[in-house]
């Protein structure tokens, strides 16, 4: 799909549907700017390889390029399951210090601290007091499973400015067809297996963060009395086989055994005055159960109700709106579940008009970050607002 170029200071958005990466490469670098700086996010389809579509926009004299790979990206013409998406932040009104962080596994809150200071540091050393508003973005491969410790780190050493991100991986849509060695997220030319991307980004127009889902939590309460929160296993609910206690929570007249069944009832945790939800990914043979994000013992949880998908989207659109008038752009992190239902459902078409409309540029996740939790089941979005 082409996209008609805009004036140099407007963010443009990217989307094509070529294939292979040199061709997808040719396709992106007619949608930028040329001859000018700026800061491109691509959301890549899980056909393509990112190291070589690195160094095809590489080649193409366009080198500040980060992405991410799913199976779904969503762009102007809504979710993509073969094409890429993303957004071109024009150096004019967008300054950005980013930095590759190769191996999150062993990323902690030193590490968080050096590379938030130094990336700060190089912030202020671009810009001034024309460039107030300040964000931050984190594109991370959900295989290694520490996006808990790594989004608290990054967010805590934050102090207050807004974070958003999601994981990227293809296991949601493609669970036997998993490529083990392919790589997830791309800096400039390198592609990175079990790494992660981060960015902060100074910008002369206000944004706005926030993390949106479709339920609410029922009266039911719940305690996790037996959990291993680096497997994200929960083996005991109040004491008893957790299995058994969160079907009967959900009113299930029988123990299911595909984890679909608890789709539409996730766990929810309240942190910080929101509820978040906490949805279930795999129930194994001895009834212990695997949730997308990690689950402590002593935690308390309800069981969720959900409520009308597009009301609520439409509210989270609404909320955007009031805040910063209609955004330039909107990045969007939706969890793979929500997409995977929206299909299920047919609300697909639906959504996709909405986020055509707001100007959505983001792709379908195995997890997102807010600030400093890692959440799951929800639609995570930085509204940004028109210049001015």
């Amino acid at each position: 799909m082409s996209v008609r170029r805009q004036d140099p200071e407007s963010i443009v958005l990217i989307s094509t549907e070529a294939a292979g990466e040199q061709a997808a490469a040719a396709a992106i670098a007619t949608q930028l700017p040329g001859g000018q700086d700026g800061f491109t996010t691509l959301f890549c389809g899980g056909r393509y390889d990112l190291g070589r579509l690195g160094h095809g926009l590489s080649a193409a004299g366009h080198d500040r390029v980060v992405a991410a790979a799913s199976s779904r990206a969503i762009g102007p013409a809504g979710f993509l399951a073969n094409g890429i998406t993303g957004f071109h932040l024009p150096a004019g009104r967008f300054k950005v210090a980013d930095a590759l962080i190769e191996n999150v596994a062993e990323f902690g809150l030193p590490d968080a601290r050096h590379v938030v200071r130094s990336l700060l540091r190089r912030l202020r050393r671009a810009t001034n007091a024309e460039w107030p508003h300040l964000f931050a973005m984190v594109l991370v491969d959900a295989e290694p499973r520490c996006e808990e410790r790594l989004v608290a780190a990054l967010g805590t050493e934050l102090g207050g400015v807004p974070l958003v991100g999601g994981s990227a991986g293809d296991v949601y849509f493609n669970p036997l067809g998993q490529i083990t060695t392919a790589t997830r997220v791309l800096h400039q030319r390198r592609a990175v297996r079990g790494g992660a991307v981060f960015c902060i980004v100074a910008g002369r127009d206000p944004v706005l963060a926030l993390s949106h889902h479709n339920f609410v939590p029922g009266r039911r309460r719940l305690v996790v009395t037996d959990a291993d929160p680096d497997r994200r296993l929960v083996r005991e609910i109040d004491g008893r086989s957790a299995l058994k206690v969160y079907a009967a929570a959900c009113g299930l007249k029988s123990v299911p055994k595909d984890a679909g069944v608890f789709a539409p009832f996730p766990l929810m945790i309240k942190v910080g005055g929101q509820y978040f939800p906490r949805g279930m990914q795999r129930i194994y043979e001895d009834g212990s159960m695997e949730f997308a994000c990690a689950m402590e013992p002593g935690l308390v949880v309800a069981v969720a109700k959900p409520v009308d998908m597009l009301e609520r989207l439409t509210g989270a659109f609404d909320t955007l709106s009031k805040a910063l008038g209609t955004p330039e752009l909107v990045i969007g992190f939706d969890c793979a579940a929500r997409t995977g239902s929206m299909e299920r459902h047919g609300l697909s078409t639906a959504v996709s008009g909405l986020f055509e409309k707001h100007r959505v540029v983001g792709f379908s996740t195995l997890g997102e970050q807010f600030n400093t939790i890692h959440v799951n089941n929800s639609f995570t979005c930085l509204g940004v607002a028109q210049r001015k």
